[in-house]
């Protein structure tokens, strides 16, 4: 399941060519995600530091497991819910 919550990016999710992306800890197994809960966000148009400082914010969540950056989205298992966010909150 993709549940896209951005409300400033009006791109589509296929126009997006890089993306911030990280297991969701806390989220998965429950909920709307019974297998991982996955977020995203994309960086693409971010600035070398706005990038910088998105991957920083999220390594410093302890509820976010292995942030990446990623040129595509996460493949999704039937389980898996991924939400997908503004990058420029």
């Amino acid at each position: 399941m993709i549940d896209d919550r951005r409300t400033k990016d009006t791109r589509k999710v296929e126009d997006v060519e890089l993306w911030v992306v990280a297991t969701d800890k806390f989220m998965s197994g429950w909920g709307r995600a019974m297998g991982r809960s996955l977020v995203a966000y994309p960086a693409d148009l971010c600035m070398h530091e706005q990038k910088k400082r998105l991957i920083e914010w999220m390594e410093s969540r302890l509820d976010f497991l292995r942030v990446r950056e990623n040129m595509n989205l996460p493949r999704l298992g039937a389980a898996d819910h991924l939400a997908i966010y503004d990058a420029y909150e």
